[in-house]
């Protein structure tokens, strides 16, 4: 061997090696420490001793180097498996970046929210002061008309109804053709009817006869009230128009009898009032 601070003292051919002195009294012939790197695989890594001119082996030595391998075996496996735990390490790594950044979101959305809810109470203070106006003038109202609402309505002299009288119970009253029995209103009013009451009753047993109110001329389009008398039986009608009964503007109101046979007799009075158009 090439290094100058081991002795070679000598080879042993069945080996394949050389020996070299390493006991500290370099004259000692007994005990020299072998490497033993040749084709017997069996001594690979062994430690021997070269005694009176024979190699002798430790067979200890062959195991050594059997754990020595298993060893580094398993350092190879616990390689393998700390790659595996940094790769989940590294896994675990990006799935925390990911909820790092979803935790970000939440926390954008809540900030968000946030600023909704500071806009729907600004919201609600304007809505709340509007309507504490409101209540100011309601009550402001209920002030200005307090001490009024028991005053009574009084209508104006134009609110109360007219009337006419009609009588037509002699002989040669009937029959009548548009008879005027209030004349027209003038421009821009009108007579509204809201009453009718009378009786009418005929001269014989088998004497009858029609009478109409209408608005200008008796036609089916512009009567307004008809009544019919059969017989010496008297009938006698009463009928109020709450919303009253309008004639065409500036038009008078007429009236019609018809007889059949013999005389009728009419008696009635109209209540109307004129009204602006």
């Amino acid at each position: 061997m090439a290094d100058s601070v081991v002795n070679v003292s000598g080879y042993d051919t069945s080996y394949g090696i050389d020996a070299y002195l390493v006991h500290a009294t370099p004259t000692t012939s007994d005990y020299r420490q072998i490497v033993s790197i040749g084709g017997d695989s069996s001594g690979a890594g062994s430690t021997a001793t070269v005694t009176g001119g024979s190699l002798t082996t430790s067979s200890h030595d062959a195991t050594v180097y059997t754990k020595l391998t298993e060893i580094d075996t398993a350092i190879d496996t616990i390689d393998g498996v700390l790659d595996n735990i940094l790769t989940k390490n590294t896994e675990i790594d990006t799935v925390l970046d990911t909820i790092k950044i979803d935790t970000a979101a939440v926390k954008l959305d809540m900030n968000a929210i946030k600023v909704d809810t500071a806009a729907n109470e600004v919201l609600l203070t304007a809505i709340d002061t509007v309507l504490d106006t409101i209540k100011i003038d309601t009550e402001a109202i209920e002030t200005a008309v307090e001490g009024t609402l028991d005053v009574a309505v009084q209508p104006s002299t134009s609110a109360y109804l007219s009337h006419v009288y009609i009588d037509l119970d002699s002989n040669g009253d009937n029959p009548a053709t548009n008879t005027e029995v209030v004349a027209a209103p003038g421009a821009s009013n009108k007579l509204v009817i809201y009453g009718v009451q009378g009786s009418l009753v005929a001269g014989g047993a088998s004497d009858y006869g029609n009478w109409y109110l209408s608005d200008g001329n008796t036609s089916a389009a512009t009567t307004l009230w008809t009544g019919r008398a059969q017989g010496i039986t008297n009938t006698h009608f009463e009928l109020t128009f709450p919303y009253g009964v309008a004639l065409t503007a500036n038009t008078a109101l007429k009236l019609t009898s018809t007889e059949g046979s013999g005389n009728i007799f009419i008696n009635a009075t109209i209540y109307y009032r004129t009204e602006a158009t």
